[in-house]
Parts: structure tokens; C-alpha cells; sequence
């Protein structure tokens, strides 16, 4: 059975990207050439190589070249089969059953087959393995094999976000010799991590270098992306870490490197100036980089200290100086792309130096330091911002330290964005220690996102809550819009969300629209793909080079 049938378990969506690249480039043409090494160089630190731990954004494409889905989210918007051949939900939208491929084996030579798909799923719902997959299967009440390959899931009620996540990498399949390694080797994957992906990862060195090489009995991609392709092009990828957005332009200048992602907005033209190279930049879906604000402590409790933040910087002017006219400034807390934009959010956020001061000055901060921070009853209006460094990237911390130094400037607010290891933000999260959350988070629908960051009463699913809302009227309609089959519904819910959080509640302020770029040596890469659920690449799986 297609996916139209799953409007039953949750609306399907449209593809999301959009997408520009540098003129004619030097393509090569022709028939895909096998073989060959490519090398993309990319400014993550991937700090898992196992998909089920690993939750980074720009981890996705790189996964997915070991770890195949259960399902595919195709262009149209619409639940595809991938590693099962058909999938069939109930009238009711409580159970799917999928039929699963039978001519799959994980790269460790280990059978895929439902008995597989039920140890994976033993192992997610150990909040000691993957805490984060919680949300996902707060609706899961059975899962089963009921044949050698076919699985059934019973749900306590229709959910969109389950659909979403089973196409998801996070929830790709590892082998079950994968599964009985130890949780310290579970959790920093490698090499040990095998999937039903085209490639296996031959080598994994934290935080630096993953190499995936080709497996040649391969056969099995969504055919929205495979096009009648089995095996991989390429004989070998290397996905390197080189955090300064120089050393990746210079890296791809000299032929060190063949693809090169994040580049940075000073170094745009390099590469759309010359045929020698082609550019790419897509929109991708999900939540912008926004900040969220800790309503649940001084001074975030208060609208009027929130309101005056968010009005008190041009945001605009600052996301134009940083990016240079490469990223769009973010006005709603989801990015405009796919069915649930809300367009009506657009400039509304205007600079207002006076009124920010005005609601500063009414929420008692009238008196200013010898620095010109505000202060009341002795204290300074000093915020912090809670952050990883390896979530830092596309010059976020250089945009914070802009509307850092505008805050000051303008209504005397000592905004503080100082990125720690991943530990000590972790630590700093749940002892509460933080005035303003820095996020993105890629969604083809705004069902992971939205819990994530705003489903501050339930732990596993607002598993990235940090400003602690605890909002009643907001969850309501956050379990509106994720246990409904009706999609005009779910579109008139998620608009009334994207105003509150934003126009009446200023519990967000959004910043800068998320997107992909990369550069790549035009007279030598070609086939590169978008997933059309995301917006960014899909992985090296199409990509070929031209043979010298």
C-alpha cells in the first residue's frame, strides 16, 4: 500500500527546501563514473557516529550514509517505504503494520528482518541508551513481529511525531551485534556501529574524521533518491572536521578537499565568481536560530524584560552585517517553508529603541552601572546563554556577541553568550543556570521541534525545554496539532502556537533562517542530491567523480 493511506496516522507534508546555487559550473556530464574518493570537509565536530545518539542537525546527511529509515519522507510530502515494501496503517491511525524488505543485511553481515527492527526498538526505549528517543514513543503501547518480516506498532492515539521520527536517521536500524555492545561503545559509536546503509564507517575519530567505504551489494535506497541506482558511486568518503570556515574555503581552493559545507558569507563569491566551483544554498526546514528565553527566573519571569530584549537590537541590521545578505533574518519560530509557515509573522518584530527602554524602566531596571547596565536592588540586568560548543557554528557566536553589544548599547542589557563543552552545558541545563537557550532544529513538520523546545512539564518530550514554560494553553495546543489526522486543523493550531510564542508571550526571538550551503570542485563532483524532507543533503549515496 503508498502513503497516501497514512493521512490515517498523521498529515503528510510537502518538501521544503528551496535552493540557488553559482552559475553555470563545470559540471561534469555524462554517465556516473564508479569509484573513486571524495573528501567534504564540514565544520561539525560529530561527537557520535551512532544515529540513535547523536542529535546534531548537521549530523543527518553524514549518518545517513551508513543508516538507512524503516520509511522515506518523498518530495511530495508523503511516507514511502524504504526498508519495509509497503506500509499499511489502521482506519483509526492507532496501528501500522510494515512488511519489510526481505533481500537487507547490515554491513556486519547480520540478517535485517522484523526480529532486528524489535531489538532496535527494545534498546530505544532504554532511557539509559537514548533518553532522547522518549518523545518519540510516548504514544508507543506494543510493538511486534508478527512474521520472520513484519512489524506491528500499536499506538495509544494517532501521532504525527512517531511517523516523522521512523523516517528519521534517528531511528535507523543497527545491527543486533551492534545492539550487545557495551553502552560506553554504544554511545560514542564507530566502526562497531553497523547499519543497512551503502557505506560502512571504516574509520571514526572523535570530534575530527568519519570514513564510510562503499558496500557493493547495496540495493535497496528510496527510489525517490536511488532513480533505479543499487550500489553506491563512490568507493570512499571522508567527512573532515575543520572548524574555521578559512581553512574549509582554502582547503577546497587548493584541492585538499572536494566539497566544502558552511561557507562562510566573506567567502560566498569566491566560489560563485569562478566556473571552477559550484554553490549551493537550501532553505531547510524545521525551527530557525532563535533564542529562547528561561521564563522560569530573574529577569526572564517578566514580559516586559523579555519584550525589551527582543525589541531592544536591530536584529535585521546585525543578521545583514554578520552574513553579509547570505542568511534571511527569521521573523516566526519556524522557518517559511512547507505547509505550516505562518507568512503573517513576517516583520512584525520592529526595533524600538524607546519602548524597550520604556518596559525596562516600568519592570523596575531604571538605574544604570558605571558600565551602563541597568540595575535593581543591587543586581544587574546580566544575562547568560547557555551553549555547547558543538552547537556553535555558521558564525553564531559572532552574532550573539553583535546583539550582545547592541543590548548594551541601546537599553543597557549585559547579554552574555560564552559556549562551554558539551558537560558543563549539559550541567549548567538541568541546574538551571542560564538566562537564554541558543537552538535550530531541523522538522520536516513542526511536531519534533516544537515539543522539543517548548513541552517544558514532560521531560521526554520537551527533552530541549530550557525555557522552562510550563505553559498549559501552549501544551494544549502543542497536543492538539501532534495527535490529529487533520491536517487544516494542525495548520490552524501550529499559527496560533507561532503568534503566542512569539507575539504575546515573547518567549522566543527568533534570528536567522536555517540553511545548507556548500562549494564544491565543480570539474569533479557531480550528483550530490537534496533530501527533500529536510532541505540539505541527503548524503554522499548519489555522488560521483570524474575520473582523471
Amino acid at each position: 500500500m503508498a502513503a497516501a493511506g497514512l493521512a490515517a496516522l498523521g498529515p503528510v507534508l510537502s518538501a521544503c527546501g528551496g535552493s540557488s546555487s553559482s552559475a553555470a559550473p563545470a559540471t561534469p556530464t555524462g554517465k556516473p563514473v564508479d569509484g573513486g574518493k571524495l573528501i567534504w570537509a564540514v565544520e561539525t565536530q560529530l561527537s557520535s557516529a551512532n544515529p540513535h545518539i547523536n542529535g546534531q542537525d548537521k549530523a543527518r546527511p553524514i549518518l545517513r550514509n551508513a543508516f538507512d529509515s524503516l520509511i522515506f519522507l518523498d518530495a511530495d510530502g508523503k511516507y514511502q517505504p524504504w526498508l519495509a515494501k509497503t506500509i499499511t496503517p489502521s482506519a483509526g491511525g492507532t496501528v501500522l503494520t510494515l512488511d519489510l524488505r526481505q533481500d537487507v543485511t547490515f554491513s556486519d553481515g547480520e540478517k535485517f528482518d522484523a526480529a532486528a527492527v524489535v531489538k532496535n526498538f527494545d534498546k530505544l526505549s532504554d532511557a539509559k541508551y537514548a533518553s532522547s528517543a522518549a518523545g518519540a514513543l510516548s504514544s508507543l503501547k506494543k510493538y511486534e513481529a508478527t512474521g520472520p518480516y513484519t512489524v506491528r506498532f500499536t499506538l495509544s492515539r494517532p501521532d504525527t511525531y512517531f511517523l516523522t521520527w521512523l523516517a528519521g536517521v534517528n531511528a535507523a536500524p543497527i545491527s543486533p551485534k551492534s545492539l550487545a555492545l557495551s553502552l560506553d561503545d554504544l554511545q560514542a559509536g564507530g566502526t562497531r556501529i553497523a547499519g543497512t546503509g551503502p557505506f560502512t564507517i571504516t574509520k571514526y575519530a572523535l570530534n575530527t574524521e568519519i570514513v564510510f567505504t562503499r558496500r557493493r551489494d547495496y540495493a535497496w535506497a528510496p527510489a525517490a533518491i536511488a532513480k533505479g541506482q543499487k550500489a553506491a558511486h563512490l568507493e570512499q568518503v571522508t567527512y573532515r572536521t575543520l572548524k574555521e570556515g578559512s581553512a574549509r574555503t582554502g582547503a577546497l581552493q587548493r584541492s585538499q578537499v572536494d566539497v566544502a559545507s558552511d561557507i562562510q558569507p566573506l567567502d560566498v563569491e569566491t566560489f560563485t565568481s569562478n566556473p571552477k566551483f559550484g554553490y549551493v544554498r537550501a532553505t531547510v526546514a524545521g525551527s530557525p536560530y532563535s533564542l529562547y528565553l528561561n521564563v522560569s527566573k530573574s529577569p526572564f519571569e517578566d514580559i516586559r524584560v523579555r519584550q525589551a530584549f527582543a525589541q531592544g537590537a536591530d536584529i535585521t541590521a546585525i543578521v545583514n552585517s554578520i552574513y553579509r545578505g547570505t542568511y534571511q533574518r527569521a521573523w516566526a519560530p519556524y522557518n517559511l517553508v512547507g505547509p505550516f509557515q505562518d507568512p503573517s509573522l513576517k516583520s512584525w518584530l520592529k526595533f524600538d529603541k524607546a519602548a524597550a527602554n520604556k518596559l525596562l524602566d516600568e519592570a523596575g531596571w531604571k538605574t544604570k552601572n558605571s558600565s551602563g547596565i541597568r540595575t535593581k536592588g543591587g543586581k544587574t540586568l546580566t544575562v547568560t546563554a547557555s551553549t555547547a560548543t558543538d552547537f556553535v557554528r555558521e558564525s553564531r557566536d559572532q552574532l550573539n556577541v553583535a546583539l550582545g553589544a547592541a543590548l548594551k548599547q541601546n537599553v543597557g542589557i549585559d547579554y552574555k553568550y560564552l559556549p562551554v563543552d558539551l558537560g558543563t552545558d549539559t550541567a549548567k541545563g538541568k541546574a538551571n543556570q542560564y538566562e537564554v537557550f541558543d537552538n535550530s532544529y531541523g522538522g520536516a513538520d513542526p511536531v519534533v521541534p516544537f515539543d522539543l523546545l517548548y513541552y517544558s512539564s514532560d521531560s521526554s518530550r520537551g527533552y530541549i525545554a530550557r525555557g522552562r514554560y510550563n505553559d498549559k494553553k501552549l501544551e494544549k495546543w502543542l497536543d492538539d496539532a501532534r495527535f490529529s489526522n487533520d491536517t487544516a486543523a494542525r495548520k490552524k493550531t501550529y499559527a496560533s502556537v507561532q503568534e503566542y510564542v512569539t507575539k504575546e508571550k515573547y518567549y522566543t526571538v527568533p534570528l536567522a533562517v536555517t540553511q545548507d550551503t556548500y562549494a564544491y570542485n565543480a570539474e569533479k563532483v557531480a550528483g550530490i542530491v537534496t533530501d527533500p524532507a529536510s532541505g540539505g543533503p541527503f548524503s554522499a549515496y548519489t555522488a560521483w567523480v570524474a575520473s582523471k
